[in-house]
């Protein structure tokens, strides 16, 4: 009998049925990395529609019965143009082309938003995900010898790589052109994600990144601010009631290739609502964001839907404490420098 199969893109409302199908993987153990379960919210901001996720697709059968998912985002460490992917199927519904009808939507998105290259890091006991990575053109790039499991067993992480050269060296052909005509451009010396990352530039839309690329972060950008989460419009809500002293805050603002909850460009302050993200990647955006001037403030997603004025209050302290800090630079009296005696 052929399986018959559908390909879309996943959507927030997938997420229970998702977290369960992950979780099942998890508990079974012996393929994938991950190994603590997964709430429905902490599985769509980490891999299906959060903001360091470059594309997320489901397969369903005809009866639209979700069979697997697999996802492409950020991960730190990689190039900012090198997405990581994550590839995860029903248990007892491998082996049916499930993945490699994932991988065909997945390529064509990262060809799109301008990715050189798609990383896959493999658990070394995984016989079934190596044969499936190596099958859809995976060549072996690295590996992290003896990474403990929760037991204390070392297990390897192998790290293949696919190419996207066809897609790449065509994009580039295309954007050869604008590129030599564009002037030079001052940038920062800061990276985001990797030491092969492009650097952020001072002025303009953001990284050095193709446009097709940014303007899927915007459009992702404007997607979010129209779905907010709960937390998100419960602390927009609460900032309308505390005093800003005139400034005021995007939801959802694209900084370099990083989509933020909150930001006051005027000044340099960015919100997070923390759900369950990724720590590390976290802290080196963070680490990033305050490297090129950033203030970066943190609040637990549960502390805002608890008590949102609160959070909205101690936005505004720190609001406060910028703008006071800022004007006491101002008022500072200069230390003139001694003057050079003419030379007549």
């Amino acid at each position: 009998m052929t399986l018959t199969l559908t390909v879309r893109p996943v959507a927030t409302d997938d997420a229970p049925v998702l977290a369960e199908l992950l979780n099942a993987v998890i508990a079974a153990g012996g393929t994938t990395a991950l190994q603590e379960p997964f709430t429905p919210e902490a599985l769509d901001a980490a891999y299906l529609t959060g903001p360091n996720v470059h594309c997320c697709f489901v397969a369903e059968d005809e009866d639209g019965t979700l069979l697997g998912f697999q996802t492409l985002g950020r991960y730190p460490g990689l190039p900012e143009d090198v997405g990581d992917i994550g590839t995860f199927a029903r248990i007892g519904g491998t082996q049916r082309g499930i993945g490699s009808a994932l991988f065909a939507a997945t390529t064509q998105r990262a060809a799109e938003l301008g990715l050189s290259a798609i990383n896959a890091t493999i658990r070394g006991d995984n016989t079934g995900g190596m044969a499936f990575y190596t099958k859809q053109g995976f060549v072996d790039h690295d590996v992290t010898p003896g990474v403990p499991l929760m037991d204390g067993t070392p297990v390897d992480r192998v790290h293949k790589r696919f190419v996207l050269a066809a897609q790449a060296s065509g994009q580039a052909s295309e954007l050869a052109p604008a590129a030599a005509e564009a002037p030079a451009k001052r940038k920062l010396s800061v990276r985001f994600g990797g030491d092969d990352a492009p650097t952020l530039q001072k002025k303009g839309r953001g990284w050095a990144i193709s446009e097709s690329r940014l303007d899927a972060l915007h459009e992702r950008s404007r997607e979010m601010r129209r779905n907010p989460t709960p937390a998100q419009a419960a602390l927009a809500e609460a900032l309308g009631g505390v005093e800003t002293g005139g400034y005021t805050f995007k939801q959802q603002a694209v900084i370099g290739s990083a989509i933020v909850d909150f930001a006051c460009k005027q000044l340099m302050l960015v919100i997070e609502i923390d759900g369950d993200a990724d720590a590390a990647f976290t802290a080196a955006r963070d680490k990033s964001l305050t490297e090129v001037g950033y203030r970066v403030e943190r609040i637990a997603a549960a502390q805002v839907l608890a008590d949102p004025t609160a959070a909205a209050q101690r936005i505004s302290d720190a609001m406060r404490s910028i703008h006071t800090e800022r004007r006491a630079k101002r008022s500072a009296p200069r230390r003139a420098a001694p003057r050079s005696p003419r030379n007549y």
